[in-house]
């Protein structure tokens, strides 16, 4: 997941992660219970930064076609090799039909039943650039990359915020519909126009995701 480690760092709720991975929090409930992802905690869930990694890819490898019991599958057999994270840990890639692993400088192992096909290098797609989505505010990061967006564990307890800025993107958004919340943003919180504009940009995928996950 970036430079970040994945370590049990950050709380948050399933609301939280939801909005992350861009599913709504039955979903996160679900995927937690089924042992998709992992939680800090069971009751109430807590989840880390780590956990919610694990849930940007998990919605990726869902838009991939991937049915549950093959992500259930795909996860704990890399659990084994690559602890409680391991599609953040595991040097993972995929090809559209299987989810596999780099191992001994080759692609070649079926992550999901382990059986050893060969599987060419060249056709599939690393997962890196979903992993580091989660810093650039998770799933939606990884479908429109914005630079001004930011999630850190250590930044305003793990929200999406304004790049390097202590202000929640919607704190930024509900700002910016108000007649003056604009001029507010510019003068008061020295954003520039671009940071404001992508905060409400990244908001606004944010809950159409969400909204469409619900329905």
């Amino acid at each position: 997941m970036g430079d970040h480690e994945a370590v049990s760092i950050g709380h948050y709720s399933a609301a939280e992660v939801a909005r992350l991975a861009g599913v709504s929090a039955r979903r996160i409930g679900s995927w937690a219970r089924y042992g998709i992802i992992p939680s800090v905690s069971q009751r109430p869930r807590v989840y880390s930064y780590a956990d919610a990694g694990e849930a940007v890819l998990v919605r990726y490898l869902v838009e991939q076609k991937f049915q549950t019991r093959k992500i259930r599958l795909i996860v704990e057999n890399l659990r084994r090799d690559y602890g409680q994270w391991p599609l953040a840990a595991a040097p993972l890639q995929h090809d559209g039909r299987l989810a596999v692993i780099e191992k001994d400088g080759k692609v070649w192992i079926d992550a999901a039943d382990n059986n050893e096909q060969r599987v060419i290098g060249k056709t599939l797609l690393d997962l890196q650039a979903v992993r580091s989505a989660l810093e650039h505010g998770g799933w939606i990061g990884y479908q429109t990359r914005r630079e001004h967006i930011q999630v850190d564990p250590k930044q305003l307890s793990g929200q999406p915020v304004v790049r390097d800025r202590r202000i929640a993107t919607e704190t930024v958004a509900d700002l910016a519909k108000r007649p003056e919340g604009r001029a507010l943003l510019l003068n008061d919180f020295a954003l520039t126009n671009e940071e404001i504009d992508e905060a409400v940009a990244y908001e606004t995928d944010v809950n159409k995701a969400l909204e469409a996950s619900a329905a």
